[in-house]
């Protein structure tokens, strides 16, 4: 294999020239690291990586992920008195529900999308979830709910979804207001730690919860969780919030969030735990692109950067990089939800190391790949700033750490929902989300991880 190196002068770069001759040389080789699940974004203006240039070296290539297995999906609902609101029986003279919309759009794809092999569907009435039908759901959803029934606590109700056979096998959909105040004046105080072990099975297996939290028009009788001074408010499409829980393996949970539920707006709450991705392809774009092209290497000095061989090589050559060297690399983070995909929450939270040596992210440099053909395999780049390497070998990681509690937790939450009107807080909601935060190890799985070995070779 020939060897291709890449120069950077100054200002000037010269691109597919002979092999580096600096003194001083340091061999980067690529390792394709753990993925684990994190966020990441820009403050730039455009949040789009494109290159209207060609080039004529072979495109870097991606690993080629393995099929995925078909999804096993349970989807349960709620069916207490206090849902009944959110599902009105609709004439065509009226419109219905953000939650009958949305929902009814989720059942569909469940069971009509290719990627879900079985999608089970259940009515989660007093404690035990009854099987239903896809079309007795769907009449459900659209205000067939004669079968309403007392509510179960929120512990218990997911207790016994999870206690489903196989269900740390599949993508379990939960889909209630998670209102809950308990019957037991004594539990109030540890409401947080009645949902931390009702996830106990769960967790135990390393399984990974996303919530998805939305508002919708109310009709009927709503039963806050605080009983005075009313034990039942009467609604005339008020908004309410309800809440989707998906549980499962973490692999599973993203794919049922990319390819089968519907897309997510602006307006809808996000929160993800226990979500890692331990096979995202990335790879350095040095020769992939022309010299004169944003993505390609560039030094403000006399530093130089370089590798051995064409398309995407394991060995990276750099040199007098104490005056700063830049350099791109690809990602493809299709598996991950769509809220950390954002350029915004992936330039916030997306964090370079390099122990012993100085290296960081370059502001505003995440962007979406779009009119690259060369970088087709990746949907993501980010510029790296080198400005000391160490001495000895070392290891260059980009990781996503994985978030926690989101702030909007505490927006959403309340010490008293005994109020008429709109209401798009539900009852100490923080305790909840927090029992959930709980179930998982007090340092969670980063989300993916991208390492780059360093080899000092003078």
């Amino acid at each position: 294999m020939s060897e291709v190196s890449l120069f950077l002068r100054g200002k000037r770069r010269t691109s597919f020239s002979s092999p580096l001759a600096a003194a001083r040389s340091w061999y980067f080789a690529f390792a394709l690291g753990v993925v684990a699940l994190s966020s990441c974004g820009t403050d730039s203006a455009s949040t789009e990586t494109t290159d209207p240039g060609t080039t004529t070296t072979p495109p870097a290539t991606a690993t080629t992920p393995a099929k995925a297995a078909p999804l096993q999906v349970n989807v349960f609902l709620e069916l207490s008195g206090g849902m009944k609101g959110f599902m009105p029986v609709n004439t065509t003279a009226t419109e219905p529900t953000a939650f009958q919309k949305r929902i009814s759009l989720l059942a569909s794809r469940t069971n009509s999308n290719p990627a879900v092999e079985q999608a089970q569907f259940w009515l989660s009435l007093n404690k035990t979830p009854q099987t239903s039908t896809y079309a007795h759901f769907r009449d459900v959803v659209q205000g067939d709910t004669k079968e309403a029934a007392l509510g179960t606590e929120l512990p218990t109700m997911l207790e016994n979804i999870l206690a489903q056979p196989n269900a740390a096998q599949k993508v379990n959909v939960v889909i209630s207001d998670f209102i809950y105040g308990p019957q037991r004046q004594a539990d109030v105080a540890v409401m947080g730690v009645r949902i931390t072990d009702a996830l106990a099975a769960a967790t135990r297996k390393q399984l990974a919860v996303a919530v998805l939290a939305e508002t919708s028009a109310f009709y009927g009788t709503f039963h806050p969780a605080v009983k005075t001074p009313k034990e039942r408010i009467q609604l005339k499409g008020e908004s309410r919030p309800y809440y989707i829980w998906i549980i499962g393996p973490a692999a599973a949970v993203g794919r049922y969030l990319n390819e089968v539920a519907p897309a997510v707006d602006a307006k809808t709450q996000q929160a993800y735990f226990g979500l890692s991705f331990p096979k995202v392809p990335y790879a350095a774009v040095l020769t992939q692109v022309p010299a004169t092209s944003p993505l390609a290497p560039t030094s403000e000095g006399s530093g130089s950067i370089s590798y051995a061989g064409a398309g995407v090589s394991t060995n990276l050559e750099v040199s007098d990089v104490k005056d700063g060297v830049d350099f791109t690399v690809a990602l493809d983070l299709a598996q991950l939800p769509a809220a950390w995909r954002e350029p915004s929450f992936l330039a916030r939270n997306l964090q370079a190391d390099l122990p012993g040596g100085a290296a960081k992210l370059v502001p505003n440099s995440v962007k979406v790949v779009s009119g690259t053909p060369s970088l087709a395999a990746y949907t993501h780049t980010v510029r790296v700033h080198l400005t000391s390497l160490p001495k000895e070998p070392a290891t260059l990681t980009l990781r996503l750490p994985a978030p926690n509690v989101p702030a909007w937790v505490t927006q959403w939450s309340t010490e008293n929902d005994n109020r008429t009107g709109p209401l798009n807080q539900t009852y100490r909601l923080t305790e909840i989300m927090t029992g959930l935060r709980d179930a998982f190890p007090q340092q969670l799985p980063t989300v993916f991880t991208a390492s780059f070995s360093l080899s000092n070779q003078d």
